[in-house]
């Protein structure tokens, strides 16, 4: 029951965010993560076309395709050489995208730390004093569980690999897949709040694993906004941390019955 009570508060905070950020006028602190992750991947596309080239040039010379063909093989080739060139971008491209919540994570996490703290402030009027030193171990922790999430999710894709080719079953594995993407990306921005309260990496997985509900419908949410051609890029990770920051208090406080509303200060006892 808790599964999908923690996944309705996952959906519901994104709504929360979007209130939030625009009461408190955090959109320059939305949009920094936006426009380096912009950055960011128009010079991965930009090293991902150039590179394209070069390894479907130098496959054309180790075979023995780069004399210059005559008549109809000259058309051929121009073919081939377009449909590799293509092959070798989308697949960097593929690459990318499988990796970006990582990249998200150790390169974005400065400054979406830097926004579930402003989020934080908003909601509680808690502020934390700037340390340059802590900023260092937040990166090196962010790197940490980033490498911890890549064994594990490639541990549970070979599991779900072998599972696709049982009869009857196999049909989930896609689904299965999905959602333990979507639980890495949920996790990934849960664990900017986690942090802030001082939970060292275990006690994080614990608590994400115990509010995996809350981890899916984050990372999912988060997902489908990326997809969104440009604006998926700008807002997306920003929308996804200031919810996960919305979503981790409500849970943190459910236990003690109070009431968290995004949009007002709150004290530890629950009064206005």
């Amino acid at each position: 029951m808790a599964l999908f009570t923690n996944f309705g508060i996952g959906v519901s905070t994104y709504g929360d965010a979007h209130r939030l950020i625009k009461k408190h006028r955090l959109w320059g602190y939305v949009l920094l993560p936006g426009v380096i992750n912009i950055i960011l991947f128009i010079f991965v596309f930009i090293a991902g076309w150039h590179y394209s080239d070069v390894i479907t040039h130098w496959l054309f010379d180790i075979l023995g395709l780069d004399k210059e063909p005559t008549g109809f093989l000259k058309y051929l080739f121009i073919a081939l050489h377009f449909v590799l060139g293509l092959i070798f971008k989308v697949l960097f491209i593929l690459f990318y995208l499988a990796i970006y919540r990582y990249i998200v994570l150790i390169i974005l996490s400065p400054a979406l730390a830097l926004l579930s703290e402003r989020a934080e402030q908003a909601m509680f009027g808690t502020k934390y004093p700037f340390d340059f030193k802590q900023l260092l171990k937040d990166i090196l922790r962010g790197a940490l569980i980033a490498l911890r999430n890549v064994f594990v999710e490639f541990f549970f894709m070979i599991i779900f690999f072998f599972v696709s080719y049982i009869p009857i079953i196999g049909f989930i594995s896609p689904i299965c897949l999905f959602l333990v993407s979507c639980y890495f990306y949920g996790f990934s921005m849960i664990d900017y709040s986690n942090e802030r309260h001082r939970l060292r990496i275990g006690e994080s997985v614990l608590f994400v694993r115990k509010s995996k509900g809350l981890a899916i419908a984050n990372g999912m949410i988060f997902y489908l906004i990326l997809l969104i051609p440009f604006v998926g890029l700008l807002f997306a990770p920003s929308y996804a941390v200031v919810a996960a920051t919305i979503a981790t208090e409500k849970i943190r406080q459910k236990d003690q019955l109070i009431i968290i509303q995004p949009d007002k200060a709150i004290t530890e006892n629950g009064n206005n």
